[in-house]
């Protein structure tokens, strides 16, 4: 049944295009942290280490310069992320002054990474110019307590996506498969939430257990979990663009995730390796290289 499923799948995006991006953000595309290497909720999936491989910018004034420097280089856009506050959301009040400047005088295509952001903040950063929202979406309550460790529930992502959508150009859902300590809980939910906002791009993630985050002992998905839920994607979203995101494990395993991807019908994956770029040339694919983050629209500056 599950190859089957993938044959199926396969075949969908093979029908509707037979390209696979591979997405490379450096340099073109860099993620700037307007928090440092600061988190308030040190999720047990992150432990706030991803945000050290960003570029720190924890002023509007630095982040404007930052911006401006970026585009002197050959930026064509940049992700701003950062670590979330208590409630569970990257605190951009202080910087929409800054993100306005930057879209009127720059041009750069601006991705934000915002977590659970209130409406009136999601309203403004749109106002500013924001072009698109990374979202994460948990489809789980007992997920999001026992890795944000906040009292928030599936609902409240459903009514921060909804906002988002009225708010902002392009808002992308991410699903993290595994984030429940390994387990597959609330993918299939968080799917559901995202058809409410017929998304055009939905960015896949995988659990990494990372030394240091309270998940360094559990044991990630299985690799044919994963091209499942993938492959459960690609017929409910046939028209979307699915992409397998950076957060994924990178080792030994990895090929064998990529390649379960593609079999999945996956259209992109960042930094692929190049024995999954081999396989996806063997399968009828064709490769092509996007240098942005996997989220972002084909037909901005860089695509």
């Amino acid at each position: 049944m599950l190859a089957k499923l993938k044959r199926h799948a396969f075949s969908m995006k093979l029908e509707r295009d037979s390209t696979l991006w591979a997405c490379y953000p450096t340099p073109r595309f860099p993620a700037i942290s307007i928090t440092g290497d600061r988190c308030a909720l040190n999720c047990k999936h992150c432990g706030h280490r991803y945000l050290k491989h960003m570029i720190f910018c924890s002023s509007p004034t630095a982040l404007y310069e930052m911006c401006l420097n970026l585009v002197a280089n050959g930026a064509h856009g940049a992700l701003l992320s950062g670590g979330y506050n208590t409630e569970g959301y990257v605190p951009f009040e202080q910087f929409l002054e800054a993100i306005e400047r930057v879209k009127r005088e720059t041009g750069l295509f601006v991705s934000v990474h915002t977590g659970l952001m209130p409406g009136w903040l999601g309203r403004e950063l749109g106002r500013a110019g924001v072009d698109l929202a990374d979202f994460d979406l948990i489809g789980d309550d007992e997920t999001i307590k026992l890795v944000l460790g906040i009292d928030r529930t599936a609902e409240d992502y459903r009514y921060s996506l909804r906002v988002l959508k009225r708010s902002i150009p392009h808002v992308v859902p991410h699903v993290c498969i595994g984030l429940h300590a390994g387990e597959i809980k609330g993918e299939r939910t968080a799917l559901e939430l995202a058809t409410e906002v017929d998304p055009r791009t939905l960015v896949f993630l995988v659990l990494v257990p990372t030394l240091g985050t309270g998940f360094e002992h559990v044991v990630a998905p299985a690799q044919e979990e994963i091209g499942k839920i993938i492959a459960e994607a690609r017929l409910k979203f046939p028209k979307a663009t699915l992409a397998l995101g950076c957060m994924r494990p990178r080792d030994g395993r990895r090929v064998e995730i990529e390649r379960q991807a593609l079999l999945s019908g996956i259209d992109r994956i960042e930094i692929p390796s190049r024995d999954t770029i081999e396989i996806a040339r063997k399968l009828g694919l064709r490769v092509r290289r996007l240098d942005a983050c996997c989220s972002v629209p084909l037909g901005w500056q860089g695509g």
